[in-house]
């Protein structure tokens, strides 16, 4: 009897054979696609260009936090180059200048200043030409009885909703002798804003809070994954303006400003944060000085709420005066100052050297707001 013959193993089916010659094809496409971005940078195909949204955190200035919405970066530094005139420090603590203690050293007396950009210094060319520094040179050149440090405890984009909790859970822990507050514009907005409320969280966003994804992290490590994520899906167009990760609506209107709900409620709210300032302060051991910020007002005329916005703004420059008077507690007009001299050097030349914008300090402004706030200072004998 013969032994059967071996069968022969039947052909895959046409489709099979198609697609396992797509499935090699695309592998080995995707391949030579990671090894030529690891080994060549093609246009479009940078590791900044592919995920410019972590590009962009690495850059801010800021960072998330759970209380304030954002603050300072810790240990922060610009340098000046021939794009960039500006230069910006932050040391450990977070706040733009150079190092300092929690504790007070002796014989010292020590300067808490509260405000949005205009404090933290978005015009000014470097730390030492703010304000806060010129205030601080202006004061230890005052032959006072005690030598001053002046810390700038501000952040761009602040109300005084984040400053008077940064007062509360880091700046009194400073122990200051004077907490100066110089902080309007960005409250006189936020009184502006759609939707007005209370705590502010109709213009407040909430930072996005990153969660651990291993998956996600692992398709991060490939140029294809990063490719399509770019190029291919919305996710850019989704992300990309981080200005909407701390306003709500960013974008929603033309002019934001030009649709008010509840005025009065906003400046309520600011009068309400300015009282709570002060006894938080004077609870803590410290006077306090109230200030408005100086503006450049023609500069409203570049939104079509123009009118409104300086209308409002006179309104809450007059709560710091009202709130001032009404608490007994120091008060400086700057605006008296720095107002008339940018209005003379404009009808002079044509354009002043007091404003970069709105209310941002070139030096020359910061150093003039400097030497206005110390001779009040020396004025009212607060030294001691």
């Amino acid at each position: 009897m013969s032994s059967p013959e071996p069968s022969t193993p039947a052909a895959l089916p046409r489709w099979v054979r198609a697609l396992s010659i797509f499935v090699i094809t695309f592998a080995a496409i995707l391949a030579l696609f990671e090894l030529v971005c690891r080994v060549v940078t093609l246009p479009g195909l940078s590791l900044a260009e592919l995920d410019p949204l972590t590009h962009a955190r690495e850059q801010l200035i800021v960072q998330a936090h759970p209380y304030l919405g954002y603050s300072n970066k810790p240990g922060y530094a610009r340098e000046k180059t021939e794009k960039n005139p500006t230069s910006a420090h932050h040391n450990s603590m977070g706040l733009r200048g150079p190092e300092t203690s929690w504790e007070k050293p002796a014989g010292v007396w020590r300067v808490f200043c509260m405000g949005g950009s205009s404090t933290y210094g978005l015009g000014p060319t470097s730390d030492e030409t703010n304000w806060t520094a010129r205030l601080e040179a202006h004061l230890n050149a005052a032959g006072l009885p005690k030598r001053v440090e002046v810390i700038n405890g501000g952040c761009q984009g602040w109300s005084t909703h984040e400053s008077l909790i940064n007062l509360a859970i880091r700046g009194v822990d400073l122990q200051p002798d004077l907490v100066l507050v110089y902080q309007t514009f960005n409250d006189m907005r936020c009184a502006l804003y759609p939707g007005v409320k209370r705590d502010n969280t109709h213009w407040r966003a909430v930072w996005p809070v990153e969660r651990p994804n291993a998956l996600v992290d692992a398709l991060e490590t490939s140029y294809a994954f990063l490719a399509w994520r770019r190029y291919g899906t919305d996710w850019w167009e989704r992300y990309a303006n981080l200005s909407a990760w701390a306003i709500v609506d960013v974008g929603k209107y033309k002019d934001n400003f030009a649709q008010p709900t509840d005025i009065p409620r906003g400046m309520a709210n600011y009068q309400r944060n300015l009282v709570t300032i002060i006894g938080l302060a004077h609870a803590h051991g410290a006077e306090v000085m109230l200030a408005p910020e100086c503006v450049r007002a023609s500069d409203f005329d570049l939104f079509s709420s123009g009118a409104q916005q300086r209308q409002a703004f006179e309104e809450i420059s007059r709560i710091v005066e009202h709130v001032a008077s009404e608490r007994s507690v120091p008060f400086c007009d700057a605006r008296s100052v720095l107002e008339p001299e940018a209005d003379r050097q404009r009808a002079e030349k044509g354009q002043d050297t007091v404003f970069t914008r709105e209310v941002h300090l070139t030096d020359e402004g910061c150093d003039l707001l400097g030497r206005t706030l110390a001779a009040r200072i020396v004025e009212l004998g607060l030294v001691k």
